[in-house]
């Protein structure tokens, strides 16, 4: 392994991705050397156009960090620390992110598609997850452990500590005290936390709302949502420029409201209950929309919304999902619903991952299926098998087929699991009568 040609192709995929300026080379080689406590360190030429088609700088970091192991610099457990570190060490620092940013401002679009593009060349954002597309069943699934635990990960404190390293916050002077961060794990395009500098709970209310608002009026092309679980502990909002399936769900029917007859009102034809508001009117709409959450609220308690708002040509979109209870133990095994399970976006992870991988090696008799086998988590997916069984009627598929016929019939249980926490049978009482 030549430790020090990666070194230098990671200064030349700086240099051509992330802005690095060559008045720095020196000062960012000899930062990297010590990190990574190489002696007799070479300069070599690069072969840059190598470099110029890479997306992310995983194949040049992933040499390095090897070698660290190798050479216990750290352990296997501190490889995402020491990457974070070098990225962080050819990275523009937040000031110059943040110059760089306001110089776009006037096109807002390409702002957010630089500071995106941004994270994901620096290694902080990740895009390469497995998909499943939203044809068929209109949902999409990608297959990754989602963040968890109790320390929040979104504080613009973080910036610059341990893994956080080489993540940028951008602060967004069009709406006051919030930032811009590319999410780590970005499962569409351009997916990204738009988060309060203030520590705290937050709540669907007014304030909410205007913010959302505010940042549709700075930046058109996007959307921006939240729901009870993104302002349960510190406020924020999840944006992109790439549209989900809630917000590319068909109408069911049109509804119209005595007290406001200028906004248009649609139920959706979503899995759960969903309605979409339409109207050129800011004021009047966010005045409609806490109507609709005030009586939503006063009826189910401690049932859970998602709030989406974007904007086609002139007319402000807002989408709401209302959801009440649990789904049934049957449907539950897959992944849990969140903010984004309720815009049609689910997370798989490892765990249920290997499961349907071995479900799939039953239908196709490379493991001999019985009921000894419903062990070690294998027991909440005895429908979903019995099912799959009973349609493949003994016939042995091949690996392609059986695939199809697990995604296919995951898909199914993850929309019934939308369906069985559905709020409402009447939207039209809901949104005429309030």
């Amino acid at each position: 392994m030549n430790t020090s040609l990666n070194i230098e192709k990671l200064i030349a995929y700086a240099k051509i991705h992330l802005l690095l300026d060559e008045a720095d080379e020196i000062y960012v080689r000899n930062a990297l050397v010590q990190e990574l406590k190489v002696t007799g360190h070479e300069i070599y030429e690069v072969n840059e156009d190598e470099l110029e088609t890479l997306g992310s700088p995983y194949s040049i970091i992933d040499p390095l960090l090897s070698y660290a192991v190798e050479k216990g610099i750290c352990a296997e457990n501190e490889k995402p620390l020491l990457a974070a570190k070098l990225m962080d060490i050819v990275s523009l620092r937040p000031g110059e992110i943040e110059d760089t940013f306001e110089s776009l401002e006037k096109n807002p679009a390409k702002a957010f598609e630089w500071a995106f593009d941004y994270a994901q060349k620096n290694g902080s954002t990740r895009t390469d997850f497995t998909k499943w597309d939203n044809k068929g069943v209109n949902l999409e699934v990608v297959f990754d452990e989602a963040e968890s635990g109790d320390k929040c990960t979104l504080c613009v404190e973080n910036e610059g500590l341990g893994e956080h390293r080489n993540e940028r916050y951008i602060m967004l002077n069009a709406l006051g005290d919030w930032y811009y961060k590319a999410a780590r794990h970005a499962y569409f395009k351009g997916m990204a936390h738009i988060v309060s500098s203030e520590h705290g709970a937050g709540a669907i209310d007014e304030s909410t709302l205007n913010t959302m608002f505010d940042f549709i009026e700075f930046a058109p092309t996007m959307f921006i949502l939240t729901g009870d679980d993104m302002l349960s502990k510190h406020a924020h909002f999840v944006c992109g420029n790439s549209l989900l399936p809630i917000h590319k769900a068909g109408d069911k029917l049109k509804h119209k409201n005595k007290e406001y007859p200028y906004i248009n009102i649609t139920e959706t034809d979503w899995l759960t209950s969903a309605v979409k508001l339409g109207c050129t009117n800011r004021g009047k709409l966010i005045e409609f929309t806490m109507k609709l959450v005030g009586s939503f609220k006063k009826e189910f308690g401690d049932g859970k919304m998602l709030v989406s708002v974007r904007k086609v040509e002139s007319k402000f979109i807002v989408d709401l999902a209302f959801t009440v209870g649990e789904p049934k133990r049957e449907h539950s095994m897959l992944a849990k619903v969140d903010t984004l399970a309720l815009a049609g976006l689910f997370r798989i992870g490892g765990f249920v991952d290997a499961k349907l991988k071995e479900i799939e090696k039953y239908l196709t008799k490379e493991v001999r299926f019985t009921p000894m086998c419903l062990k070690d988590g294998m027991e909440a997916f005895a429908e979903m098998i019995d099912t799959l069984l009973k349609e493949a009627g003994g016939n042995k598929l091949g690996a392609v087929e059986a695939a199809l016929d697990v995604k296919e019939e995951c898909k199914k249980n993850l929309a019934a699991q939308l369906s069985d926490i559905a709020a409402y049978s009447d939207i039209k009482n809901f949104t005429e009568n309030l």
